[in-house]
């Protein structure tokens, strides 16, 4: 907290203590829009508030506080009457050839233009809001001009006899622990192959969940066991939570039915009860994003596709290649099933069939 001017909060100090909101809410416009630092933490207040996930509130406070070191340029902090469009462009200029500024004072890299980009929508957002809120003047609306250059969309994905060998290598690993398990002479390697399984059932119904159903990668990894809906008549479904707290349904592929329900069964009853995370680490808590990459490229690796480059993300690509190979009409209903709001993001997985697109520019033509 700055003493020199009491009940504002400085940037960088975390989450704005509950006995603090009140105050920040109910200081006049005037008093919030006279630095920058003051501004930022009343945004990241007001958007928590309106239901932003704790994910996006760090990625702008982030992008927010780099923004901040770079204009006040070791000053602290900085009045907001300094920053215009001419100080915006200066930014983006620095952060294409020098980078992010560092909080350690370390050396920082150059950004591409998708990175640039993203820094550029959180100042919009950012500067947006003040408008909105105070009537402020809007310096990043003078910026509607900055152009980066697009990269071709990627096109890696898996064809559903890749898709096979890399859960195959996930099924063999937990083959080989049962059969570890069973020819255990003690107690200890017992139980160490048992954990050994469950890990790889485990790798295997969170990979399904993201080919069969188009799961991002921390949706997969925050499901709970009650998000699973078992029904006897076929009708089964996961409840996913997604960006923004936005729920959605998603009926379950066959194949992430039999890979989930092995799941659960191997759990066995703390696996059948409602509560707790359904991918677990050997602790028993939620298992991390970072897990499940890394378990994801051990498998990519065992499975020896020629896909080095291959991310969750593309999973969840997959999943879109193949519902639109199968549904070329339904872009609106992969929309939902992606938990897209906006169409245009959705068009970009009907680009992602290569093989179908050279097909179609052969057909041109072909009507005579």
């Amino acid at each position: 907290m700055d003493p020199a001017r009491p009940g504002l909060v400085a940037v960088g100090s975390g989450p704005i203590p509950p006995d603090r909101r009140a105050g920040l809410a109910e200081t006049g416009p005037e008093e919030r829009a006279r630095y920058l630092g003051e501004a930022v933490e009343f945004f990241l207040w007001s958007k928590g508030a309106g239901g932003r996930s704790d994910k996006t509130l760090a990625d702008y406070r982030t992008k927010l506080e780099a923004f901040k070191r770079w204009a006040a340029d070791g000053e602290g902090d900085v009045p907001l009457l300094y920053i215009d469009a001419r100080k915006l462009e200066s930014y983006l200029i620095h952060l294409k050839e020098r980078g992010v500024p560092r909080a350690d004072g370390g050396e920082p890299k150059p950004l591409s233009d998708s990175s640039r980009k993203a820094h550029l929508a959180v100042l919009r957002s950012f500067f947006s809001h003040r408008t909105a809120r105070f009537g402020s003047a809007n310096p990043a609306a003078a910026l509607n001009d900055v152009r980066f250059r697009r990269r071709a969309p990627k096109r890696t994905y898996l064809t559903e006899r890749e898709a096979g060998r890399l859960l195959a290598a996930a099924e063999r690993e937990a083959k080989e622990a049962k059969e570890a398990a069973t020819s255990a002479g003690d107690a200890r390697a017992r139980r160490a192959a048992e954990a050994r399984r469950l890990r790889a059932l485990r790798d295997h119904a969170a990979i399904s969940a993201m080919l069969y159903a188009g799961l991002r990668i921390e949706e997969a990894a925050g499901l709970m066991r009650k998000d699973l809906r078992f029904d006897e008549r076929g009708d089964d479904e996961v409840l996913v939570r997604g960006k923004g707290g936005k729920e959605r349904r998603v009926p379950m592929h066959p194949k992430l039915r039999a890979s989930l329900k092995r799941l659960v069964s191997a759990l066995g009853p703390e696996g059948a009860a409602g509560d707790g995370p359904l991918f677990r680490n050997d602790r028993g808590g939620r298992i991390t994003e970072s897990s499940v990459r890394r378990r994801l490229y051990r498998y990519v690796r065992e499975s020896r596709l020629r896909k080095d480059d291959l991310t969750p993300h593309d999973l969840r690509r997959t999943f879109a290649t193949w519902y639109l190979a199968e549904n070329p009409e339904g872009l609106r209903d992969l929309a939902e099933l992606l938990g897209h709001s906006d169409l245009t993001q959705v068009m970009k997985y009907a680009l992602s069939d290569e093989k179908r697109a050279r097909a179609g520019v052969r057909r041109i033509g072909e009507g005579g």
